[in-house]
C-alpha cells in the first residue's frame, strides 16, 4: 500500500510540475507584443499587381514614413504632391537583405482591386 501511495505522490508531482512549466509558458507567450504597423527610413518604393502585369513605381512616398495595420494611405510620387495609388493595408511582411539591411513589404488593395499590391521599403522596423 504504500508504495502505490508513493507512486501516486510521484506522478502527482510530476503532473503539478508539468502543469507549472505549462502556465509559465502560456504567460510568457500572451507578452508578446503584437506588430501594428512600420517605419522606415530608407527608399520607398510600389510594385502595383493587376491580372495582367506587375509594374514598379520607383521613388514614392507616404507621410511620414510611418504606416499601421488597417490604415488607408496615399501613395505619392516622391517630392511632389501627385497621387499615384491609395492603399488600403492589410497585411506587413518583414525581412532581412543579403548585406544584413532590413526591409518591409507593406501589403494591401488599392482603388477597391480585390490583388493585393505592395510598398517596399528600405530600413523598415515593426512598430508594435
Amino acid at each position: 500500500m504504500a508504495i502505490i501511495e508513493r507512486k501516486i505522490k510521484i506522478k502527482t508531482k510530476i503532473l503539478f510540475s508539468l502543469f507549472s512549466l505549462f502556465s509559465l509558458f502560456l504567460s510568457n507567450c500572451s507578452g508578446i507584443s503584437q506588430v501594428k504597423g512600420a517605419s522606415w527610413e530608407g527608399q520607398l518604393n510600389f510594385m502595383h499587381i493587376t491580372e495582367e502585369k506587375m509594374q514598379m513605381y520607383y521613388s514614392v512616398d507616404v507621410m511620414g514614413q510611418k504606416i499601421f495595420l488597417d490604415g488607408y494611405y496615399e501613395v505619392v510620387k516622391k517630392n511632389t504632391d501627385t497621387v499615384i495609388f491609395r492603399l488600403d493595408v492589410k497585411e506587413l511582411e518583414f525581412g532581412n537583405k543579403i548585406d544584413g539591411k532590413p526591409f518591409c513589404r507593406i501589403w494591401g488593395l488599392i482603388d477597391e482591386s480585390s490583388i493585393k499590391s505592395y510598398l517596399h521599403a528600405e530600413d523598415c522596423l515593426p512598430i508594435s
